[in-house]
């Protein structure tokens, strides 16, 4: 197996979003926005980050991230998504992608990620890749928007 790293393309777009799609099926979720705003996130505005794995230029998997700070730890990365072909599972590539990350963000003191309680496959990863659990309970809010900030969009 013969696995490349590089920084997300446009082109990458429908494979990110079919694997948001099945991520949030396997996690128990279905009010994911990415479909809408996946092009200004990532793309334009880059409040996001994405590694791509691949293969002989196939794309076969990904990490999608972005920064956080923790008064406990520093500066972070917040791993929103991380995911591998189900071909290519069990071959230590999302261990690759995640190595890979801790390179190219060495500025960074941790990764933290939230894992669906139905996610099993993510789950039984996350002990294998040195993931800690944590008695932490995450609550988050939404922040509703007025119509008049989309507007400008």
């Amino acid at each position: 197996m013969d696995i490349h790293f590089r920084n997300v393309k446009l082109e990458d777009k429908d494979f990110i979003l079919k694997a948001n799609r099945e991520i949030n099926v396997l996690s128990g979720l279905n009010d994911s926005t990415l479909d809408n705003n996946i092009d200004k996130d990532l793309f334009k505005d880059k409040l996001c980050k994405c590694i791509i794995a691949e293969e002989n230029t196939e794309a076969i998997g990904f990490v999608l991230y972005s920064y956080i700070y923790w008064a406990n730890c520093g500066q972070g990365i917040y791993l929103s998504q991380a995911y591998v072909k189900e071909d290519y599972r069990k071959k230590g590539i999302l261990k690759l992608l995640l190595n890979e990350l801790e390179e190219k963000e060495r500025n960074c003191n941790f990764i933290t990620d939230f894992v669906g309680k139905e996610n099993e496959v993510m789950n039984k990863s996350q002990g294998k890749l040195n993931f800690k659990s944590s008695d932490l309970i995450i609550y988050y809010r939404l922040i509703k928007k007025r119509d008049d900030e989309h507007e400008n969009i």
